[in-house]
């Protein structure tokens, strides 16, 4: 089924806390000091979630603009002078902050410096792709492949594989971002816990909410794979059982023997959207929507509205997929 070319974008915002800094804040520091909090966020989608949490109590910066990619990001010598200022700094495990972490952190040695990811057990970015686009293994292989003992997993690990750090596109990944938030605010801020308790638990019916809204879009579909450029949407397809098939991994282009794989995967499965984003290059998916006589949609895994544009990504999948 052809659909409407559209711009179906989504956020999250994601942001959270395990205190993974030296020279913490005096916990007995709050937000009537200077009336709010200062806290620096790398991405749109977790500001949504910060001042879900903190209200009225907190101010938030995004480091990466709108319209630029975390994977490539350098912030400018302005924006880390600005950081001087800043209370907290939420991490989410994304490219610019591994190389970035030490220098945004000298910039101010009292902040706070806080693993939004704390408690969460990332997945391989590479794992849809791989598993659909290797056909010739055997059922033994997949096996062993999906079932990973502890020791084996972690060798993997170690051994450069790449964790998917998009663990803001799944709600219930977001209540554990959400409590870690919480808990970070809390030490931060300890006079305004009761509010920051009775935020928390509205954002968790909240999420279970929007949880049980996507389930219900996502119900009854005819196919469930659908074909993206970046493999932004591994967590949410692991939790509403889709099946992503990712044109590029870990910034690598499909090579031309892979792009014909693709194209025939996605012809048998009579798949016609190819979905892309705004912050990479769309002409390896505008090629294989020619060679499948389908079409190119965008959204994104990075706007600030988060639940309304998770919401509408779903829909755009349900309308695709039937």
């Amino acid at each position: 089924m052809k659909v409407s070319h559209s711009l179906a974008t989504i956020t999250l915002v994601l942001g959270i806390g395990s205190i993974v800094g030296c020279n913490a804040p005096n916990p007995n520091t709050n937000a009537s000091d200077d009336e709010t909090l200062d806290v620096t966020v790398s991405i749109a989608p977790q500001k949504y979630f910060v001042e879900k949490i903190g209200g009225d109590n907190v101010e938030v910066s995004v480091m990466v603009e709108p319209g630029e990619s975390p994977h490539t990001y350098e912030p400018k010598p302005d924006r880390l002078r600005a950081l001087s200022d800043a209370e907290a700094y939420i991490q989410i495990g994304i490219d610019f902050e591994k190389a970035w972490m030490d220098r945004i952190q000298s910039a101010n040695p009292e902040m706070l410096a806080i693993d939004s990811t704390e408690g969460i057990e990332k997945i391989s970015i590479g794992e849809h792709h791989h598993e659909e686009h290797h056909d010739d293994e055997t059922e033994e292989e997949h096996s062993h492949e999906e079932h990973h003992d502890d020791e084996t997993e972690e060798k993997h690990h170690h051994d450069g594989e790449m964790l998917d750090p998009h663990v803001w596109l799944s709600p219930e990944l977001v209540k554990v971002q959400a409590q870690n938030i919480h808990n970070a605010l809390v030490q931060l801020d300890p006079e305004n816990q009761d509010e920051y308790d009775a935020n928390l638990a509205a954002f968790v019916r909240e999420l279970d909410e929007l949880d049980a809204q996507i389930r219900q879009n996502l119900a009854n579909l005819e196919n469930r794979k659908f074909l993206v450029f970046h493999p932004s949407w591994g967590y949410f397809a692991r939790d509403y059982d889709l099946q992503q098939i990712s044109i590029e991994v870990g910034g690598q282009e499909p090579s031309a023997s892979e792009l014909a794989q693709i194209i025939t995967e996605a012809q048998a499965d009579n798949i016609k959207v190819v979905f892309a984003q705004p912050e990479f290059s769309p002409r390896s998916a505008e090629f294989i929507a020619r060679e499948i006589d389908g079409e190119v949609l965008l959204i994104t895994p990075l706007a600030p509205d988060w639940s309304d544009n998770l919401l509408k990504v779903s829909q755009t999948f349900a309308d695709v997929l039937r």
